[in-house]
């Protein structure tokens, strides 16, 4: 006789330390994916850097002063790394646990579109409710300071593209895995 886990729901297929886990691990990848989008466009952009981005992400909390020359501020370059890969994290948790208790679609397709909607829709807060909330640094996601605006939506619609992919990917695992009798 099988017997079911505490934190299963329709019929077995939802396990929470596991969703949870592929969340934030599916939010780290995301996030790593969308960093190197954003830090290829600086690398490789005329009066740009590699390091405009993450140094933005943590302007955006420290203030102004922490954006600029690299070399000058590699404290706000690794803290703006890290506070991406948290918020990605965070993300990639919510965004599983919305698929795993609202979307029983097994494939790729729903995930994967999805996950683009998500992505997309997570930039949208952030450009038009978030960022304008620090006026001080506002200008370094909504102009073309750190890159163009159609870059923010392409790395956020591939940041939503690899949740669904991972998303996919755990959730066709774990209704394929034998189950005991």
């Amino acid at each position: 006789m099988a017997t079911q886990d505490s934190t299963a729901t329709h019929a077995g297929s939802f396990n929470l330390p596991r969703t949870l886990t592929v969340g934030a691990v599916g939010g780290g990848v995301a996030g790593m994916m969308m960093a190197m989008i954003e830090m290829a466009y600086g690398a490789f952009a005329d009066g740009h850097t590699l390091w405009d981005a993450p140094m933005a992400i943590w302007a955006f909390v420290a203030g102004r002063d922490q954006f600029g020359v690299p070399s000058d501020h590699v404290g706000a370059i690794i803290l703006g790394m890290g506070g991406h890969l948290a918020n990605s994290m965070m993300l990639g948790v919510a965004f599983t646990l919305l698929m795993a208790t609202l979307v029983k679609s097994q494939g790729v397709m729903a995930p994967l579109a999805l996950g683009t909607m998500f992505g997309v829709a997570v930039w949208v807060v952030m450009r038009y409710l978030v960022l304008p909330l620090n006026d001080g640094t506002a200008d370094l996601f909504a102009g073309a300071t750190v890159s163009p605006q159609w870059l923010w939506y392409l790395a956020h619609a591939v940041f939503g593209m690899t949740l669904g992919l991972v998303y996919a990917r755990h959730h066709t695992a774990t209704n394929s895995a034998p189950t005991a009798a």
